[in-house]
């Protein structure tokens, strides 16, 4: 008869890494949220950005590496076709969105906002590094 302290049983499940291609992007961004307690500010997110630009507008978190450090960008779809042709026409209500924007709390974690005029627009170039222009009165006169 064997020892049971000196012949323990072997681990039944495998242990393996979900690596690469195994892994879903909306799983990690997911886990991310959700581990980071971003879940209320994504609702207060989605629901400022249904309220300037209609119900037609989503914002979808994407968890893009950059440097080698993980960075949150929350993408903000107005879903405004006119957009595409009249940007002009959109640019009011997209500065409504970061001037009401100003005043949600933020959470604790590096993130990025940006905005996605139309759907048609590519979702790369929401994604990208942003660089903001803040005019300041003599370039608005």
């Amino acid at each position: 008869m064997r020892d049971a302290d000196s012949h323990p049983r072997p681990e039944r499940r495998q242990h393996r890494p979900v690596t690469g291609a195994e892994r879903s992007p909306r799983t990690d961004v997911a886990q991310y949220v959700s581990r980071h307690r971003l879940e209320p500010f994504h609702r207060a997110l989605s629901g400022l950005a249904v309220a300037v630009f209609g119900e037609e507008a989503t914002v979808v978190p994407h968890l893009r590496t950059v440097g080698g450090r993980r960075r949150l960008t929350f993408v903000v779809d107005a879903a405004d076709p006119s957009a595409t042709m009249d940007y002009e026409h959109f640019l009011p209500r997209e500065r409504a969105f970061w001037t009401a924007y100003a005043h949600v709390p933020k959470p604790d974690v590096p993130f990025v906002v940006a905005v996605r005029p139309a759907r048609g627009w590519c979702r790369l170039e929401a994604l990208a590094p942003m660089f903001a222009f803040m005019p300041t009165a003599d370039v608005e006169a």
